[in-house]
């Protein structure tokens, strides 16, 4: 009777021990794992503050109010803003520079901080940064396109800084 009691407690000990064991196990993988999250999240912010984008909603629309624009798209990242324009019809046989002067002066009277103002006229390089900017509204990961986004600048604007 002793023996079986003996033994009963010391089955009973080593679930215990199996369960804690198991249990810090599950802690440490949670830890790891809150520790990769941390890291991510690290990562991202990194991947955020490095590669800055951001729809200038309010520096589109002062362009698109202009009489040689119908609609704007404009994103600035650091201190540099990409604007693609579809021109009104009147005004695509202007003198292109002159437009883009003043696209310059509108977008840089809404952000003191954008330092360089790229415009294009392209349709191509309009559609792609119509779709950037969706994204970015609705909070796709520039991480995700950033590369594609930088590759696409170098192209259009070969002397971009």
């Amino acid at each position: 009777m002793k023996k079986s009691l003996i033994l009963v407690a010391i089955l009973i000990f080593s679930l215990e021990l199996t369960g804690c064991a198991r249990n810090n196990v599950n802690k440490n993988d949670l830890v790891n794992r809150d520790q990769n999250v941390t890291r991510n999240n690290i990562n991202n912010v990194r991947d955020n503050n490095d590669n800055r984008m951001r729809v200038a909603d309010d520096a589109a629309k002062k362009v698109a109010d202009m009489k040689e624009v119908d609609t704007a798209n404009v994103i600035v990242t650091d201190d540099n803003a990409y604007v693609a324009v579809n021109l009104s019809p009147t005004s695509r046989n202007e003198d292109t520079t002159s437009i883009e002067r003043k696209i310059s002066q509108r977008v840089k009277s809404t952000d003191r901080d954008i330092d360089n103002v790229y415009v294009s006229e392209n349709p191509d390089f309009y559609d792609r940064m119509n779709t950037y900017a969706s994204d970015i509204r609705n909070g796709r990961p520039i991480s995700g396109f950033f590369n594609e986004f930088t590759e696409t600048i170098r192209r259009v604007f070969p002397k971009a800084k």
